[in-house]
């Protein structure tokens, strides 16, 4: 892994810069625009990482942010749910923070049905099949959640470790670029599940 990414709309970067990715339970209680579809957000109120915490207690980073998500609100049917490309990005954190005391790594979505498999760091990164989580596209419902494999983050990223952002088009970096002005935006429309 060379970066984690954070899929989020472009009004929380303000908030982001301040205060880091935060996890769920924290977001709460200083607001914030959410694109998580709500019945996932129920499974992971209920999952609790073993020996570990509750899910909401950690900040959910995934080793690939083009996956089943980004597709989901992008292309979500209830078109009152639906996000366009433009008013997302994708942060990009760098992988010191695996050093971070109690960071927890899943071989698929934390949130899956079928319940993922919870590793320390060291064990979790080896187990990461390469080939599978940055498919192009995925073959069946496994598949899709071993693209969405996490690493969980106690409470928050620090923003330092946030280096730079995807971005779908220029016009979306240069909007960027006045919320964030030190946040190194690239535009790369792939990572969006749009044409190069």
């Amino acid at each position: 892994m060379t970066e984690l990414h954070y899929i989020t709309p472009r009004e929380n970067v303000r908030s982001i810069a301040e205060r880091g990715i935060l996890s769920n339970a924290r977001a709460r209680v200083v607001g914030h625009a959410s694109v998580a579809n709500e019945e996932v957000q129920r499974r992971r109120t209920e999952r609790a990482i073993p020996g570990g915490r509750r899910l909401h207690d950690y900040a959910n980073l995934y080793v690939n942010g083009r996956n089943a998500m980004m597709y989901r609100i992008l292309n979500d049917y209830d078109l009152t749910r639906r996000v366009a490309a433009s008013d997302l990005l994708v942060l990009r954190v760098a992988v010191d923070i695996l050093d971070t005391n109690g960071v927890v790594v899943t071989d698929i979505n934390a949130a899956a049905d079928v319940a993922p498999r919870w590793h320390t760091v060291a064990d979790g990164v080896a187990r990461l099949d390469r080939d599978e989580v940055f498919a192009t596209q995925w073959r069946d419902y496994t598949h899709r959640q071993r693209m969405m494999a996490e690493v969980l983050v106690p409470d928050r990223v620090p923003p330092e470790f946030i280096f730079g952002a995807y971005v779908v088009s220029d016009d979306a970096a240069a909007a960027l670029a006045q919320t964030f002005p030190t946040l190194d935006p690239e535009v790369n429309p792939k990572m969006f599940f749009r044409p190069s």
